[in-house]
């Protein structure tokens, strides 16, 4: 049990990271850290479940998004560009995976 939470650290760290910013933009501590923590477990469920790739894409997503923003704009709108370009990016992930042929039994 202990390997495969130390194993899932990154999937843990994208999720309780976006648990956390959207906490703040609730609105006070106890929002942050709850929602954080929903995040955390979320992001765990989801890495042990094979969720590699969902993460690489939704992070790559994520750093794609606010560069473009911070192009078109300033560094205002970079986390914006971050939320939009994540939630991008596990579209385009989720979608791949019901794209990929499977395998016949």
């Amino acid at each position: 049990m202990a390997n495969r939470l130390r194993a899932a650290i990154p999937g843990m760290c994208v999720t309780g990271v976006t648990g956390g910013l959207i906490g703040f933009f609730m609105g006070g501590l106890v929002w942050i850290i709850m929602i954080t923590l929903v995040g955390i477990a979320l992001g765990a469920i989801i890495w042990n479940l094979g969720g590699q790739r969902f993460f690489l894409w939704v992070t790559g997503g994520a750093v794609l998004g606010a560069l473009m923003a911070i192009g078109l704009s300033d560094m205002e709108a970079a986390l914006m560009g971050a939320a939009a370009g994540g939630s991008i990016g596990g579209f385009v992930s989720v979608n791949l995976g019901i794209l990929k042929p499977r395998k016949s039994p």
